[in-house]
């Protein structure tokens, strides 16, 4: 729960991110691309009964993100390690 309480300021500042659901070690965060308005969802999970948080970022439409998604879980991984 430590490191979720670490990401939320982080998830908060990041442009055209914002926090849909949070409470309980549960953070749903939705991002807008700049270009075409595009919606990915991020979730965040503290997993208490393995001590592991768990991160998952997707696109709503398309095929592919361009790795947008997989940038934005190693930008998370490193605000953590930091």
């Amino acid at each position: 729960e430590a490191a979720l309480a670490a990401l939320v300021p982080v998830v908060e500042s990041t442009a055209r991110t914002t926090i849909e659901e949070q409470g309980d070690g549960y953070l749903h965060a939705t991002s807008t691309s700049a270009l075409f308005g595009f919606v990915d969802d991020l979730e965040l999970y503290a997993d208490a009964a393995h001590g592991m948080l768990q991160a998952r970022s997707v696109s709503r439409l398309g095929d592919s993100d361009l790795g947008v998604n997989s940038q934005r879980l190693k930008a998370l991984e490193q605000q953590l390690k930091g």
